[in-house]
């Protein structure tokens, strides 16, 4: 596997977007909104437009999730239960650390390989009992998908509660990926993440990265570290089943087969609304792409619950595990009670549930679709002109064809990830990409409504018109 992108996405390559805000500006408020988001590889879209979506007068929201791999639907899963943990089961700092610690890192503490293994068996219920999924979480909806795929997504799970060391030793598998990748030049991978951070990922736009978390993530795997502690445990999370041949035949192995270039900095860590963490001394951030992501994330949870903005304490700190959160009034004008720490309370609820508060104010749902739903929808009534807003990555572009335009609705706004930050790709590469998607997306009845640069914008814009 010579691409360094990888074949599957285990994170996107643009930075968390609310996926709502251009069409709430443009249309009618109050009015239900569908969004198809088709490859995204995580939840940053996902979670930052539920976590928002109290800006903006919008009925209920309803995300259709389309995915070419089980295995990132199991992660979609675990992240997106994660992110509905109730704060009385537990707090905002260990509920961001996990989250970016399962998301973003080769190798996580035996903490969080224990959340992990119990998490695992509300899963398998979840994917093996419909009913009860819609019962218990009413956030998430799968009852779209097929047998087949929840059959492969219990076993996913079920690989996950596996403690062997040797059927997933990541760390052998990074070298053995890093090796394969940079070819004659391992010797001098050093030099090499220099040269790509310096020459490439600064010169996108990323310079809040810093160097050392960088090319300590392209030598280990390892991206967050919120603490001093031992990373020992592998992420199993980010582990795909393929077909390797051997002497006696063909047989199926879990291995790595992820991103090992770009890392996962750009999802949550290289944009902020608050620009004191993007401030700026000597020509050098005062913070990190870890300080950046720990704010978005809690911030996003923040909301999530709360419907609320996150804020810092005067003080600065932004450790909220073992102190109250002082009640603020929301927009409706209802004050929230005070969030008290939950050190020491380790029982997880057996299905974690939106507060009532929340539900009422979302009314949203998260609903995953087969892995040929881009192929297939187009083709059913219950979909046709449905989706007002619609996301397309830059790994399954392709799917963008005049038949697939039948499920945007009027005028639906079309937003498709540019190559920006895919470091392997070229200036050149990317201008190219840029004509080519245009052109598909004017073949399926879209128009820009942007002027993109490939090389400063990490996303195109376009809007549908009937014929």
């Amino acid at each position: 596997m010579a691409n360094g992108m990888g074949n599957i996405t285990w994170w996107g390559f643009s930075p968390a977007t609310n996926l709502v805000t251009a069409h709430v500006k443009e249309h009618e408020s109050g009015a239900a909104v569908n969004i198809l988001v088709v490859g995204a590889g995580d939840l940053r879209h996902i979670l930052k437009t539920l976590a928002e979506s109290w800006r903006f007068p919008t009925g209920k929201i309803s995300i259709y999730v389309v995915e070419n791999s089980v295995e990132v639907l199991a992660r979609h899963m675990l992240m997106l239960s994660l992110a509905v943990e109730p704060s009385a089961i537990m707090g905002l700092a260990e509920k961001t650390e996990l989250y970016l610690e399962i998301f973003g890192n080769s190798l996580m503490r035996h903490k969080t390989q224990e959340y992990v293994k119990e998490k695992v068996h509300q899963l398998i219920k979840f994917v093996t009992d419909s009913d009860l999924i819609e019962k218990n979480v009413s956030i998430i909806n799968i009852t779209a998908l097929k047998v087949r795929e929840r059959d492969a997504l219990e076993v996913v799970f079920k690989f996950w509660k596996d403690c062997k060391t040797d059927s997933f030793s990541i760390s052998k598998l990074w070298e053995s990926r890093l090796r394969r990748y940079l070819g004659m030049r391992y010797d001098s991978r050093h030099n090499v993440y220099d040269w790509d951070y310096s020459m490439k990922l600064c010169e996108r736009g990323a310079s809040v990265i810093n160097k050392m978390e960088y090319k300590q993530w392209r030598e280990r795997g390892v991206a967050f570290e919120a603490r001093e502690a031992d990373y020992v445990e592998p992420n199993r999370t980010l582990a795909s089943c393929s077909t390797v041949r051997k002497e006696s035949g063909s047989a199926r192995v879990w291995t790595y087969c992820g991103d090992i270039v770009t890392g996962p900095f750009v999802a949550h860590g290289i944009e902020c609304e608050d620009n004191a963490l993007l401030k700026l001394q000597n020509r050098a951030h005062v913070k990190t792409a870890t300080d950046v992501s720990q704010f978005n994330v809690m911030s996003m949870f923040y909301e999530l619950a709360h419907g609320r903005r996150y804020s810092l304490e005067a003080d600065g700190s932004e450790d909220d595990a073992n102190r109250s959160t002082t009640p603020t009034t929301d927009r409706n004008g209802t004050s929230d009670v005070t969030e008290s720490s939950t050190s020491g309370k380790r029982g997880l609820c057996v299905f974690p549930i939106l507060s009532a508060d929340v539900q009422s104010r979302h009314g949203s749902e998260v609903c995953f679709l087969p892995l040929d739903a881009a192929e297939k929808i187009p083709h059913k009534s219950q979909y046709e002109k449905l989706f007002d807003v619609v996301y397309l990555s830059n790994s399954m572009v392709h799917k963008l064809t005049p038949d697939f335009s039948r499920v945007f609705a009027d005028n639906a706004h079309v937003t498709i990830e540019t190559t920006k930050f895919l470091l392997d790709v070229s200036a050149c590469q990317g201008e190219e990409y840029l004509q080519r998607v245009t052109a598909m997306a004017k073949q399926a009845g879209c128009e820009p409504t942007t002027v993109c640069d490939p090389l400063q914008d990490a996303f195109a814009h376009f809007s549908y018109a009937a014929p």
